[in-house]
């Protein structure tokens, strides 16, 4: 993969999603990141760097916590976006930066805790990105990863991953549980807790997040549909009184340093 021809497409993909999220109320409705702050168990004195940190949605749950949270992301609008909802919220100890998961600008040992949410999917390299948030772990931190994970089944992942390519040019791959395994063994990381979930998602709203346009809406749809008969895609793809909505299944993991 051409790394940079690849960050250029998150760039324009989440200034888009910034430009869509800085129009409506959606950022006062997000998702919960409970699962998150239970597994890595915050202390007042840490500090907590969030990478790929979208509007800074979990930033500001981890704020509440620690003493400092730093959130790091590609995508200037993305950070600009953040800096805003922060300030409009009195939220005083979280700072923003533009910035690369393969390529953290922080020294070893810098925080206590690294959080990175729906990110791992659109990584061009998630081995080194992986291999950066511990560099920066200081001896005892840990590392809070959480996104949705593929089917074990290859055909139904494959049709997942054609869906989700589909909606987002920037999704690289949604990985099975098994190959994160891998990627914490080859990095010499240790699981410590796992949390699953699941997450309903409406049709629309998941299109909305994204501001697809009609074209690519029609294509996703079909996708979905398609997939219905044998859950194809492994998303439990139903339509109930004409709304069109799946199940993703999401996995939250604590990391230690082995």
């Amino acid at each position: 993969m051409d790394l940079k021809s690849h960050r250029e497409r998150i760039r324009r993909q989440f200034a888009a999603q910034a430009r869509a999220h800085s129009k409506t109320s959606r950022l006062r409705n997000e998702e919960s990141v409970v699962p998150m702050i239970e597994l890595a168990r915050p202390q007042k004195s840490d500090r907590v760097l969030d990478v790929a940190c979208g509007w800074g949605f979990v930033c500001l749950a981890f704020s509440r916590h620690v003493k400092q949270v730093v959130g790091v992301d590609l995508t200037p609008e993305m950070i600009d976006l953040a800096r805003k909802v922060a300030a409009e919220r009195g939220v005083a100890n979280v700072e923003y930066a533009e910035g690369e998961a393969e390529d953290l600008r922080f020294g070893a040992g810098s925080f206590e805790i690294v959080a990175c949410r729906f990110t791992f999917h659109h990584l061009g390299d998630p081995e080194k990105a992986l291999s950066e948030m511990k560099r920066v772990l200081t001896p005892d931190g840990r590392i809070v990863l959480y996104d949705c994970v593929a089917s074990s089944d290859a055909r139904k992942a494959k049709v997942h991953n054609a869906i989700e390519l589909a909606r987002d040019a920037s999704h690289v791959k949604m990985y099975t549980d098994k190959e994160y395994q891998a990627f914490f063994k080859k990095c010499g990381l240790e699981v410590r807790g796992r949390v699953l979930t699941l997450m309903k998602r409406h049709f629309e709203h998941w299109m909305d997040f994204v501001d697809a346009d009609p074209v690519v809406r029609r294509r996703v749809k079909k996708l979905l549909e398609d997939s219905i008969d044998g859950n194809k895609s492994g998303l439990g793809v139903r339509v109930r009184e004409g709304e069109l909505s799946f199940t993703h299944t999401c996995a939250a993991w604590l990391l230690v340093t082995k």
